[in-house]
């Protein structure tokens, strides 16, 4: 957003659609042969109707197969374009993709994602009904491998991102933003580019003197997690929320089998999320025992979605694994 626009109000004039609007795309990307294909066979199958789509890709000059893969796509949409973004970093790339786009309304995706067939359609609809600035839904995070899959655990409860109600929303209302809106095309023309720094508060200002919408109706993205760097993704978000409830390592070195025991709250239960880093080049098998209240609770192992056995040894809870080297153990507890 440029520092001349930042002042200015969205509530100037009314925001009104066409009866069918064209829906602008824009997808900034770096690198993204493996996703790329699929996402634009998941915009192709989308039941608005792809010719009242247009598909605008940024590419950062991606040394893969991604280019050629956009260029080579049989493309069913009003149009597909692909265009540079030299400086190669995400907010450059999509005010090089919103100058492109001709939409009366437009929604970024990442490339790293898919969405499902009714997204384009939902959005537009609630768009129009809502009369905000911009509409979107709860996004379902998906992994991939067995530390993808405890992200996407982590990341889609009020424990893992706190307010972030896009991400485990069960009810419509106002928020501070969503992913992969869709925003009416005015919010461009009042607001102006995007501003280098910090994308996560973009929406925020977007939304200045309008409404940003999130409806548990709309069939959003997925986003995944590879396994790369997972590990220290994972600790990170551990550290950053800290140790809720002691644990005691025995039968493994506690440096080297970390742990980490967080607790959170939903739908009026409280659960935890334990964490177990065994950072040696050796296999352990330790018993962790978590100061847990006593009561009755279910244990699931987040990677697999089977039980976990929990059992209590002077009034602790005491869980147990053979960890191989690195290897990450993530179990939710939840009150029965």
């Amino acid at each position: 957003m440029t520092a001349s626009a930042s002042s200015a109000r969205l509530d100037d004039a009314p925001l009104t659609l066409p009866e069918r609007p064209l829906v602008s795309i824009v997808i900034p990307c770096l690198n993204e042969e493996r996703y790329i294909t699929g996402l634009l066979d998941a915009l192709a199958a989308q039941d608005y109707g792809p010719d009242g789509i247009e598909v605008i890709v940024a590419d950062g000059g991606s040394t893969d197969a991604t280019r050629e893969l956009v260029r080579s796509y049989p493309s069913p949409f009003a149009r597909l374009e692909l265009v540079d973004n030299p400086r190669r970093i995400t907010v450059a790339g999509l005010n090089e993709g919103m100058k492109a786009a001709r939409g009366d309304c437009w929604i970024i995706i990442g490339a790293h994602s898919t969405v499902r067939p009714d997204f384009v359609r939902q959005s537009v609809e609630a768009l129009k009904r809502t009369g905000a600035a911009c509409v979107g839904g709860p996004i379902d995070t998906i992994g991939e491998g067995a530390v993808g899959r405890a992200i996407a655990a982590a990341m889609s409860s009020p424990f893992g991102v706190g307010n972030a109600k896009f991400r485990y929303a069960n009810e419509a209302g106002y928020v501070d933003t969503v992913p992969f809106g869709c925003y009416h095309r005015r919010v461009w023309e009042v607001v102006g580019e995007f501003e280098d720094g910090a994308p996560a508060i973009v929406v925020n200002r977007f939304g200045q003197g309008w409404g940003v919408f999130v409806g548990t109706m709309l069939s959003l993205g997925f986003y995944r997690f590879g396994d790369e760097k997972s590990g220290d993704f994972l600790k990170g978000l551990a550290d950053a929320a800290g140790i809720q409830k002691p644990v005691t390592v025995d039968d493994a070195p506690a440096a080297a089998v970390e742990p980490r025991l967080l607790e959170g709250k939903t739908a009026g239960k409280r659960f935890w999320l334990f964490f177990g880093f065994n950072h040696s080049a050796a296999s352990l098998a330790p018993q962790w025992r978590l100061d847990l209240p006593a009561g009755a609770y279910t244990a699931i192992d987040i990677a697999t979605r089977r039980p976990v056995a929990l059992r209590w040894e002077d009034g602790r809870a005491v869980l147990q694994k053979q960890l191989e080297p690195q290897e990450i153990w993530v179990v939710k507890i939840i009150e029965a």
